[in-house]
């Protein structure tokens, strides 16, 4: 039986045995007081969910020695008078008695109040006692096996610089953890972290020294965090969701990651907050990174520190090897086939290394646990075994190293107690070194034999593959970066506008902005940027600048993806801006992951008056459920929908639904693409209020904005 309904049965059994109107099993969250399962029978407005102040509870005075855990006269309590007066609920009888885990910490209580007074003897309390203690072995119990681990990520949710998990992972992490606090009781804090020197980095050295500085970073994070899941968001951001954590240790934890971020050479600053039950983890995370832009302000406003020197990026420098990519994009087919050919091959270890001319590093390994953690383990190019293999100094196959001539000073023996070993050079496709693919075993294997190399040399042809695979993206990343940079010296994006016009008389309603790049498609420039997880700043520039070239007449309309919607960036970039005349087109293209957290994020904007529009409706994912979740007050219909609407009457017919359908949930329908007189005079019609496209006008600049159909 699980937790809740080990609580439903039990306050049952309570009010059958001891009657009482309200049973209760709840727990303290910091500030708060969280029901976690009720029992009614009075109705006096107390249900599962509920949440009030601690300091309000009769639970409360009980815990802190102030009350009883049980009275036949609340009125005779002080305490219990003075909870009553400020919670409302008028009990004349009340007990209440601790769940407490095993080495004594407060769990949560059990608790019941009656409507007229009632008695009751030692007996019947520690009945409710032994209740109370074995719901808190089933809640200690199921909350410690549902805690959420720092388990690989999805392949879709991971970051492809640092490995880490990326934005939606964290966003999953957020809603899962907020369900497991929503069911017992838990708290967990949010902790932010920004890696203030990496904009400079990546224009002063580069954006490979820019990678190497984020994966130190995520190194040493990952390390200090212990618990939790860490996750890179975007830039230099990172996050970590740290269950249990409350208020008392989230402080100091973000005080230790930003000592550990700072250890990988860069000034660092960061933001905090811990969950209330009133409000949950999403508005955690918006209260810490409020928290991380004031600490951001005061880092500018009193600089301490000077940006280092950029270390050199880790690489292969001996003669003829080839460029290692940055840490490679490893596949869970590579690390499942190192794991097949060491059972396969009966060994204790199957790992690849490479070399930066003066030793070689362990960069990916499937081993015994027998065998000490090789993660990041280096050895000095004389002492490596490794380094014969290549240099032909020594055979593929050594059943027994300290057997061969030339073995005794060997670092897996000394460090390992390897005694046989099998090797494989690794080369690219294009015949270039890039690392070996070797074997151990901590006992000598004298059936081991040359064609038992064969298996390694199957594995390391994929392992070359994944190389080639991960250093073609590094360039791809590599490049469109130096495109985007290029682009912001140059002043980001250009807009251009559109007018949106009255279907009825040509009235301008205002304009859609859109950009113009030096070369190429929007399409390409922000897919591109998406891709590189750079997404979201090429969509805030391109926001910035339609505002800052639009003259304010009439309303102007936006693009921007589900992630940037979600972004507390997005609030950030539109602080003082006329959000009343705004409108955020959230195209359909892209599935929103987390609608709850995207209408959050914009409440605030939303109150004082940003519109929203729902893009290319018809045409992507989230067809009416986009809408119905959005709440749009606009629904743009896509080109596919209205080109040719006046010859096609599968088209009219979709495009008239649509109409009824926005009219129906207080939206207006704007057309986009009209291009000749018939589309534009049909979708009168058909009752579409709205329209645009190049009948009415093409995109220009502002000062040349004008109606000509």
């Amino acid at each position: 039986m699980d937790f809740t309904s080990a609580a439903g049965a039990t306050l049952r059994f309570l009010h059958s045995v001891l009657g009482m109107d309200l049973w209760v099993v709840s727990r303290r969250d910091g500030e708060d007081y969280v029901v976690l399962s009720a029992l009614d029978t009075a109705e006096v407005g107390v249900d599962a969910g509920d949440v009030m102040a601690w300091t309000d509870t009769y639970c409360a005075a009980a815990v802190e020695g102030a009350a009883p855990r049980f009275a036949e006269d609340v009125s005779a309590v002080p305490a219990w008078v003075r909870a009553r007066e400020l919670n409302g609920l008028p009990f004349a009888s009340y007990l209440t008695v601790p769940m407490r885990a095993a080495d004594g910490t407060l769990l949560g209580t059990v608790c019941a109040g009656s409507l007229r007074r009632v008695r009751h003897t030692d007996v019947a309390l520690d009945g409710v006692q032994l209740s109370a203690d074995l719901l808190a072995t089933v809640l200690e119990h199921e909350a410690a096996r549902s805690a959420p681990g720092g388990g690989a990520p999805a392949p879709h949710e991971v970051d492809p610089v640092t490995r880490l998990g990326d934005r939606a992972r964290f966003e999953r992490a957020l809603r899962e953890e907020e369900e497991r606090a929503q069911r017992y009781g838990t708290t967990a804090s949010v902790v932010l972290v920004q890696l203030e020197d990496l904009p400079q980095v990546n224009e002063r050295v580069g954006h490979d020294a820019g990678d190497a500085l984020l994966r130190r970073a995520a190194h040493a994070l990952q390390a200090r965090l212990g618990e939790g899941v860490l996750t890179r968001l975007a830039g230099g951001r990172f996050a970590a969701l740290v269950p249990g954590a409350g208020p008392d240790e989230a402080g100091p934890l973000a005080d230790r990651l930003r000592v550990a971020a700072a250890a990988s050479g860069s000034a660092v600053s960061t933001g905090w907050a811990a969950r209330r039950a009133a409000t949950g983890l999403a508005h955690a995370w918006r209260q810490a990174d409020a928290a991380l832009a004031a600490d951001r302000a005061r880092a500018a406003a009193c600089p301490v520190t000077a940006l280092p020197a950029a270390p050199a990026l880790l690489g292969p420098s001996g003669a003829g090897s080839g460029a290692v990519p940055a840490g490679p994009a490893w596949t869970e087919r590579v690390a499942h086939l190192l794991e097949m050919a060491r059972q396969q091959l009966d060994l204790d270890v199957v790992g690849v290394c490479v070399t930066d001319g003066t030793s070689w590093r362990v960069v990916q390994a499937a081993q015994a646990q027998t065998v000490p953690d090789l993660r990041e383990r280096a050895w000095p190019v004389a002492e490596s075994v490794c380094q014969r293999l290549v240099d032909g100094r020594t055979s593929v196959v050594v059943p027994d190293l300290l057997a061969d001539a030339g073995a005794v000073p060997f670092a897996i023996t000394r460090d390992l107690g390897a005694r046989a070993y099998l090797g494989v050079p690794v080369h690219r496709r294009d015949g270039r070194l890039y690392g070996s693919l070797w074997g151990a075993s901590l006992r000598p294997l004298p059936e081991l034999r040359a064609r038992d190399a064969s298996v390694l040399h199957v594995v390391a042809r994929v392992v070359a593959g994944a190389v080639d695979e991960a250093e073609h993206a590094a360039d791809e990343r590599r490049e469109v970066l130096r495109r985007l940079d290029a682009l912001r010296a140059a002043g980001g994006p250009r807009p251009v506008f559109q007018p949106i016009v009255a279907v009825a008389d040509r009235s301008v309603l205002g304009a859609e902005a859109l950009s113009r790049f030096p070369t190429g498609t929007p399409d390409a420039w922000f897919g591109d940027a998406a891709r590189v997880g750079a997404g979201v700043p090429l969509e805030l520039d391109a926001l910035r600048a339609a505002l800052a070239a639009w003259p304010g007449t009439g309303l102007l309309s936006v693009n921007v993806s589900p992630r940037t919607a979600c972004s507390p960036e997005l609030v950030r970039a539109l602080a003082g801006a006329p959000v009343d005349r705004l409108v955020l087109e959230i195209t359909e293209h892209e599935p929103v992951d987390d609608y709850g957290v995207l209408l959050a994020n914009l409440a605030g904007l939303r109150r004082e008056g940003l519109r929203l529009a729902v893009d290319d409706a018809g045409a992507g994912f989230a067809s009416l459920r986009h809408v119905l979740a959005l709440r749009p007050d606009f629904l743009k219909l896509d080109v596919s929908l209205i080109r040719d609407v006046h010859l096609d009457p599968t088209r009219r017919a979709l495009a008239a639904s649509l109409a009824v359908f926005a009219a129906e949930s207080g939206a207006a329908v704007i057309a986009e693409g009209v291009e000749v007189a018939e589309e534009l005079e049909c979708l009168h019609g058909l009752g579409v209020p709205y329209a645009q496209g190049y009948h009415l006008g093409r995109p220009a600049p502002a000062e040349e904005l004008q109606v000509v159909g």
